[in-house]
């Protein structure tokens, strides 16, 4: 039988996560962290959702810069087909808005990464978390993982899939998608101890004017993130866990991860697990219902 890139490549990745029952899961699994895009170290994004207008110029610029499917269509969560979303979130006062963009933080502490069987997710020596679509086999424990429920299953490829930072962006000198498209400058990309300091002069700015709770966000939570908030009112954050915490990710995890991963390829039908697999045509008397007897 003819065996796709696809399915070798995902049958590879269930066989390493199962090879860490027996403790030797190949250092090659997880991929070269050291590799990043020069200058991209220091920098981060800059959310401010006081200014945000909802208007999604940043989702649209997204899924045109990433092909993602239904360029125009709304959902307020992320996941494998959208990567960049606003969630609105009402507020007293209309003259502030509190409309949240979300995607993927790239934290500096990585659920993703913590608990990926296969070392398909990884963070570069630049903080940008990426998932390896050649390694992934769509097992989604980052999924479930994430405190900020960002990562999504493709249907389309069957793997995890989520915000890349644009990197693609990144190595042609320009700025991630989003942040270009934003009309009013509530996103913004550059340095990240200067985007903090526009971060702080703005909570300052809005707390002279009675916003009290006002705060950034991303500073310090999991030891920092690549994407950081200026938030009107810290008490509703728009969705944003207030203590995210890094799932465990030491070898009893990755070896229950393991474990769970080869029962599922011992137990799925083979069907599923080669629905990408050539097979010959089913008998036209098979596929009409008629059986020999018949």
């Amino acid at each position: 039988m003819d065996v796709s890139r696809r399915t070798f490549l995902k049958l590879s990745g269930l066989a390493a996560a199962g090879s860490v029952l027996g403790g030797f899961v190949p250092g090659a699994a997880a991929k070269d962290a050291t590799l990043g895009i020069a200058g991209v170290e220091g920098k981060a994004m800059l959310n401010d959702s006081s200014k945000c207008i909802g208007c999604l110029s940043c989702a649209i610029a997204c899924k045109k810069a990433n092909d993602l499917p239904d360029t125009y269509d709304y959902t307020p969560t992320t996941g494998g087909t959208t990567w960049t979303t606003v969630k609105f979130q009402p507020h007293l006062d209309q003259a502030v808005k509190n409309n949240v963009k979300t995607q993927c933080m790239h934290c500096n502490q990585a659920s993703c990464v913590a608990v990926c069987p296969t070392g398909a997710a990884y963070k570069r020596s630049d903080g940008i978390v990426l998932i390896d679509q050649d390694t992934c086999v769509g097992c989604k424990y980052c999924v479930i993982a994430c405190p900020f429920k960002v990562p999504g299953l493709s249907k389309e490829t069957g793997t995890v899939r989520k915000c890349t930072y644009c990197e693609q962006r990144l190595r042609e000198g320009k700025i991630p998608a989003c942040a270009e498209a934003c009309p009013v400058q509530a996103i913004e990309y550059g340095d990240y101890n200067e985007l903090l300091q526009k971060a702080d002069a703005r909570v300052a700015y809005l707390k002279e004017r009675g916003y009290q709770n006002a705060a950034v966000y991303g500073q310090k939570e999991l030891n920092g993130l690549k994407v950081i908030y200026v938030l009107p009112d810290m008490t509703a954050k728009g969705g944003l866990p207030g203590n995210p915490k890094l799932a465990t990710g030491n070898s009893l995890t990755k070896w229950a991860a393991g474990l769970i991963t080869a029962g599922i390829l011992v137990t799925a039908p083979l069907r599923t697990v080669f629905n990408d697999i050539d097979t010959p045509a089913v008998n036209s008397r098979e596929k009409s219902g008629v059986t020999k007897n018949g």
